[in-house]
């Protein structure tokens, strides 16, 4: 999916943000083309979460992206400034160009329809028609968009073409951009944690560009739900609702401790009628909010085609019936996924190590293959 980048407001500080960026763009090179001469560079994917901070470097080489390292690390009380700094000393990458995601009630995500027309005149449109679509004055944030190319190349039919809008606060940004620079960093990019984890998808998953699948990101704090449509992201919600919500739920079903519901959470091997029924019971609550998801985008879309294959990452994708009973729930075929599998891996990237990391990389890996 190749994108445009426009920018309408930026800050005082001159960093730049940029929502969307090509694929080709990320992977410096066009399939069916020359390979272009490029200087070999790393680029690190920070996710800085509530929950925990995971981070992926990336290093680019021509058409070649290679998986370098990988770390996560559980957030405690305490200065975030702090602990970001000690992540990064454990961690030991080679770089400090780092590319940061946002996430949470700061950030909006819209997917509209608009008249057609071309890029300039709809740049010009939105500085005036983009606050109707916000909660939040438009001076207070930045934008950029998205117009969906596939509609809207020469010879394309219709009337009006669909686009995604993307707002952040700019005291959001701000706080990731201090938040980077005292940790001694050098931000290269911002983007926003769907569209990362929607660009790994599409990295990771070439063979589902022309199928329309659902993306379950099951997050410690939160989960995030997308649908993309022959390559094209056309849905996205972030759910409130993470794996320490459903610890917190087996925890009172059983009267247990935090640790103890973590293990039954996480085994594959709950045999006991009282744990698999704490379990179902726990993720009662995410299972109503994807299902009244998913009935609203068909809602909202006249003829839409149905969703052929549900895929899940996240922490608490690990919870042993989870693709059981989501599958059974949803009506949907549901697998997990691997967003490194399509990657070159650095020797010293132990497969021991890596396992365990995988369903927590989407988003650190969809925002590490950004080199702009």
């Amino acid at each position: 999916m190749k994108t445009g980048i426009v920018m309408l407001k930026q800050l005082p500080t001159q960093e730049v943000v940029k929502f969307f960026s090509s694929l080709k763009d990320k992977m410096k090179f066009s399939s069916g083309q020359k390979k272009q001469t490029v200087e070999i560079t790393r680029r690190i994917g920070l996710n800085i979460g509530r929950s925990s901070i995971i981070a992926a470097e990336m290093l680019h080489g021509g058409s070649e992206l290679v998986l370098e390292k990988c770390y996560r690390k559980e957030l405690t009380e305490g200065s975030v400034g702090q602990q970001l700094k000690t992540f990064l000393q454990e961690a030991g990458f080679q770089s400090k160009k780092v590319n940061l995601s946002l996430k949470g009630q700061g950030i909006v995500i819209r997917f509209l329809r608009f008249p057609r027309m071309n890029r300039s005149d709809f740049e010009s449109a939105l500085q005036f028609e983009a606050e109707k679509y916000l909660p939040f004055n438009l001076s207070d944030v930045m934008l950029d968009f998205h117009i969906n190319e596939k509609d809207n190349e020469p010879g394309k039919s219709g009337t009006t073409m669909p686009v995604i809008l993307v707002a952040a606060r700019k005291t959001e940004v701000q706080k990731l951009i201090q938040l980077a620079q005292f940790a001694g960093l050098e931000i290269n990019a911002i983007d926003v944690d769907t569209l990362a984890c929607s660009n790994a998808f599409e990295l990771g998953m070439p063979e589902m560009s022309e199928k329309v699948v659902g993306v379950v990101d099951f997050g410690g704090r939160d989960t995030t739900f997308m649908i993309r449509d022959k390559g094209m992201l056309v849905f996205s919600r972030d759910i409130a609702f993470g794996g320490s919500d459903a610890i917190a739920s087996i925890k009172r079903k059983l009267n247990i401790t935090d640790g103890e519901a973590a293990q039954i959470q996480y085994s594959n091997d709950a045999t006991k009628p009282e744990y698999q029924e704490a379990i179902q019971e726990s993720l009662e609550r995410v299972f109503h909010e994807l299902k009244l998801s998913i009935n609203y985008y068909f809602n909202q879309r006249e003829n839409a085609p149905p969703i052929e294959s549900l895929f899940i990452s996240g922490g608490y994708s690990q919870t042993g019936m989870l693709p059981e009973l989501l599958q059974k729930r949803l009506e949907i075929p549901v697998q997990k996924w691997d967003p490194t599998q399509r990657l070159k891996l650095d020797p010293s990237l132990k497969s021991e190590l890596l396992k365990p990391l995988i369903p927590y990389l989407p988003v650190s890996i969809g925002l590490a293959i950004r080199l702009k």
